[in-house]
């Protein structure tokens, strides 16, 4: 049987546990049984033997959660019916006052409906055992994101780091490994959304896996920032589907590097917090997913107290180019060719145009400027400068 959430101090015993009750009732009416919550997730099933049972179970752990949930009125049990013809029976969990999910079973030929009233009160039961996890696991919830705050927030001592690591593991709520990885989730700067969507993102990635490994990871909202700490490595593209979902368009993610311990997280966080800036501030360098190990030079650059540069503060060739008349197309042509290693030819082919209106460019970009472009030093600053210039937000486009 397939434990979804973990047990510990003050839940229920095992003779009152939603996975024990449940096996008891499937094995009392001789039926295979899943429980789903509100939104329609598996939270308990009992044991699935034949190749039939296991594969209906595989449909509803990767699709129950699209189904719409029986309208709220509704008092008795709703049907469902499969395109081969099986039937699944959802029958309302109750607790004092709410529904609060539902018991399926499914109705298939030759297998005999199972008795009536022994159904009845073991869903009675569930239900309440179902209320009891959901009130424990909203109780861990919390529990888990004031921890976080001591482990991350950027008021938080040594000592109460340690001590916030200690007790996350401690107390189960994310999982003892060797390596740990935080990501940082949120909009830009200045974007609508704010919170919410950091939420959002936060509670999308978490809800998927638990749906699809058995990982425990904790998550939250720290300083205005959603972030989740992993007990693994994240795989980008994972995540870049995940934040696919309807609502989290506008949202950027930063991974950190990977650590050895809980409490060095911190240094993971701090690298997915820049980032996430890169993602933000340069989105046609950095992709909406952007990893730590692929920032190169912007590791030391987005150190800088960007928000408080001007112009002034950039190698003076840089600061004549922003000045310039000509700078709308001057500053990308140079970048290109920088980029390009001052090869004339690839530098055309990136910006798409003739290698001749190259050179005019470039010229006029050496009268602006009054810098040599065939000096690998003049060349190192400018290529720095506008790094930081567009880092920034000194060059628009």
């Amino acid at each position: 049987m397939q434990h979804h959430n973990r047990a510990s101090a003050g839940h229920p015993s095992p003779a009152t546990n939603l996975d024990d009750a449940l096996q008891d009732l499937s094995e009392a009416v001789q039926q295979r049984l899943v429980v789903l919550d509100e939104s329609m997730r598996v939270i308990a099933y009992s044991i699935h033997e034949s190749e039939p049972d296991r594969a209906r179970l595989s449909h509803l752990l990767a699709h129950s959660d699209t189904w719409q949930a029986p309208a709220a009125g509704s008092g008795g049990a709703t049907t469902r019916t499969a395109g081969d013809g099986t039937q699944w029976v959802l029958h309302p969990l109750r607790d004092d006052r709410h529904r609060v999910g539902h018991l399926l079973h499914t109705r298939a030929k030759g297998v005999p409906s199972p008795p009536a009233g022994v159904l009845t009160e073991g869903a009675a039961q569930l239900g309440v055992l179902l209320s009891l996890r959901t009130m424990y696991a909203e109780r861990d919830a919390a529990r888990a994101r004031g921890l976080l705050t001591d482990l991350l927030g950027e008021r938080s001592s040594e000592a109460g780091r340690a001590a916030a690591a200690r007790a996350l593991v401690d107390e189960e709520l994310v999982g003892s490994a060797g390596q740990y990885c935080a990501v940082v989730l949120a909009v830009p700067p200045g974007e609508p959304g704010g919170d919410w969507e950091a939420r959002t993102a936060v509670d999308a990635t978490m809800d998927f896996v638990a749906r699809t490994s058995t990982a425990t990871v904790v998550g939250g909202v720290v300083d205005g920032h959603g972030v989740l700490v992993f007990p693994r490595p994240v795989v980008p593209d994972r995540l870049e589907r995940i934040l696919g979902a309807p609502g989290l368009a506008q949202v950027r993610a930063g991974i950190g590097g990977v650590v050895d311990d809980l409490p060095s997280v911190a240094t993971s966080h701090e690298q997915a917090r820049r980032a996430w800036r890169a993602a933000c501030l340069d989105p046609q360098t950095h992709p909406r997913v952007t990893q730590w190990s692929a920032l190169g030079i912007d590791k030391l650059l987005l150190a800088l107290p960007l928000d408080q540069l001007g112009p002034e503060d950039l190698p003076e060739p840089v600061a004549r180019l922003l000045r310039s008349d000509h700078r709308e197309v001057d500053v990308p042509t140079l970048e290109a060719y920088l980029d390009a290693g001052g090869d004339a030819q690839a530098s055309a082919v990136a910006l798409g145009i003739h290698r001749s209106t190259l050179y005019y460019r470039l010229t006029r970009i050496r009268e602006t400027t009054q810098a040599d472009l065939g000096d690998g030093r003049v060349r190192r600053d400018l290529h720095t400068g506008l790094r930081v210039a567009r880092l920034a937000g000194l060059l628009s486009g």
